[in-house]
Parts: C-alpha cells; structure tokens; sequence
C-alpha cells in the first residue's frame, strides 16, 4: 500500500538506525540543521512545505530549549528522538503546547514484546558516561521498554553511591504496577541494556527504532491525529527516575505520584502560596500594632484624663476611613487575582 510523502526537517544529523527507517518508510528529509547552533533553523518558522520536525539533538543546553518552546508557540508539530530533557522542562514543554495547541510527540525505541511474570528481572546497562544525569537518562529508557510488559513504576529505591560520585556500585530497585520488581545496575552487557528473568534474556539497542511506530508518529503528527500521550509518558517516567537521588539522600523507598501538571494547577499552587503569605503578613502586622497600642494606652490615659481635668474636648485627630480600612485592601488584591484563571486559554488552536 502506498503512503503519502511525509515532509520533515530534521534539527540534528539523524542516527543511521533512524535514517534508514525514514526512508524505507517514504519520509523525505527537506533539510537537515546540524552544528551547535543549528544555525538557520527560523526557516522552518515560514516553510509551509514541511508537515514535521524530527528533533534529534539535546534539550540539555538552554539555547535548544528555547527552540523548542518557540516551535511549540508557533504550533509546529515536533517529534523528539530519544528525549534526554529533564522532567522540569519536559513538564513546561507540555505546559506551552497545551497553552498554544501545538503538537509534540516522542519517538522510542523498541517497547518489549514479551510476556513477564510478576517476579524479579534483572537488569544491567552499559553507560556512556560515569554520572547521575547519564544514569536518568538510560534509566528513563529502560523503563519505557518495560513499560508495555510491567506497566507504570510505583516505588524507586536506590543503594550505594552515596559515599562518592562512582556509579559503579549503584543499585536501584523500581517496583510496577504488576507487583514485579527490577533489580537494575551498571554492568557490562553486549548492547545498551540486558534484561534476563528465569531464563529469558532480553537484549535493548537504545537505537533499534520501529519502522512501524515512527512512520505512525509523523503521519499522526501530519494529520492532527497524534498520540498525545507519548510526551507526557516520558516526562513522568524521567521523573521516576530522577527519584533516586532522592532515594539516596533519604535512603528509603520513593512513592512514583501519577499526574501532569497543567497551567490550572500551577496557578492554584502560586495564589495558595501568596494567599498563606498574605494572611501571615497581615496575622504579623495586626499583631504589631497590638503590641503598639497596648504600650501606648498609658499615654492616651494621661493625655484623656488631662483634658477632662482642664474641660477641654479632646483636639486629637482620628485617621480618616479610608487609612483605618487598611487591613481590607491586600485581602481584596488577593481576591481579585484570582479572576486571572479567566484569562487562562483552554480552546485548542490549529496551525
């Protein structure tokens, strides 16, 4: 059966696995952005011509990141190759695309195909480089393999390294929604990650792409129909996985929270927050001026009883209505931020 030509720029030289699958696959590669500035890339921005862009640099470095916002802005669908980006970014990225009705989308690799059983599986991973940001990211890798056989990860736990910064000891525990546990470590395996229970042994290329699953994204991602889920899957499983540092300051079992955080929640997080500080403040204030009043009442005394004595009205002047009302003003501030949410944009915008 044919398919349609599928137009992409790619940002980054794409690694010979995936070039081989776009092409068997009639993806035409209009223009490649390499270096490290990608120099040129606003191009895209006006070129009607392309129907994606395949991301396959870093989101590590602030400057891709600000790309990938303003691709997001200008709701160009984006489909990013092994993601690397931290949970904080990828969570905001989401954030920008839910806000400006843009489209994003994850390639994977392989996903595990076969059958698990609620036991124990061993698992070791060749790094490419001796630190915890290398280990997040093959983690995160790893996890969304197993994902499709174990489901979610519920709890992390992580032992050893907590002495110095080798990883060579490190041990991390991940617990699924299955009941199965995996025992996962730095080894020394034939490819990126070997997995073995009982006596299946199953080997994972970080870079073994399916030919089905990347012509389905960008096709998806072409015609608005895009799984919107993937994205999302991958911040919250990065973010399981950078709970072992947590793992290894607390040296106890991390709970895994489901749940994406919108624009709605970080507005009802920040307007608790200034509403708890408000109250404080104007708790503090009260207070003080209590405090204040109460050492003065010997004073108004004196000065009352002196001018009874001398039969002379008390000349002191009261403060106007509108200053002794202070207290109503910060409150009625807070209140009226909380119309903002009104502005918030929930309508989804085609390009």
């Amino acid at each position: 059966m044919d398919h349609p030509v599928i137009r992409v720029a790619c940002f980054g030289d794409p690694c010979n696995n995936l070039r081989s699958t776009m092409v068997s696959n009639e993806i035409e590669i209009s223009e490649v952005f390499d270096g490290p500035d990608l120099d040129g890339w606003e191009a895209v921005l006006a070129n009607q011509n392309l129907d994606a862009i395949v991301f396959s640099v870093t989101q590590r470095t602030s400057e891709n990141q600000d790309i990938l916002r303003i691709l997001m802005q200008n709701q160009i669908p984006v489909a990013i190759v092994s993601p690397d980006a931290d949970s904080l970014f990828a969570y905001e990225l989401e954030m920008i695309r839910l806000d400006a009705g843009g489209r994003l989308a994850a390639i994977l690799p392989k996903h595990c195909k076969h059958s698990l059983e609620a036991t124990t599986v061993q698992g070791q991973a060749m790094l490419s480089g001796p630190s915890l940001s290398h280990i997040y990211e093959h983690l995160t890798n790893d996890l969304l393999y197993l994902e499709n056989a174990l489901g979610a990860p519920k709890y992390v736990f992580a032992m050893g390294a907590r002495l110095n910064e080798d990883v060579r000891n490190l041990t991390i525990n991940v617990e699924f929604d299955s009941g199965c546990l995996l025992n996962w470590h730095v080894g020394s395996p034939k490819c990126h990650s070997q997995f073995q229970q009982d006596n299946l042994r199953m080997d994972f290329d970080h870079e073994a792409y399916s030919t089905t699953s990347v012509r389905q994204t960008l096709e998806q991602l072409a015609d608005n129909k895009w799984n919107q889920e993937s994205w999302v899957r991958y911040a919250t499983t990065r973010e399981a996985a950078e709970l072992i540092s947590i793992s290894l300051k607390k040296g106890r079992r991390i709970e895994i929270f489901e749940g994406n955080p919108t624009e709605a929640d970080s507005f009802k997080g920040v307007m608790s927050t200034a509403g708890c500080l408000i109250l404080i403040l104007a708790l503090v204030v009260i207070a003080g001026l209590a405090i204040l009043d109460i050492g003065q009442i010997s004073e108004t005394r004196d000065a009352h009883l002196t001018a009874l004595e001398s039969n002379g009205a008390d000349e002191q002047e009261r403060w106007p209505l509108w200053l002794r009302l202070w207290p109503v003003y910060p409150l009625a501030v807070f209140l009226a931020f909380q119309f903002l949410r009104l502005v918030i944009r929930t309508e989804v915008k085609n390009r």
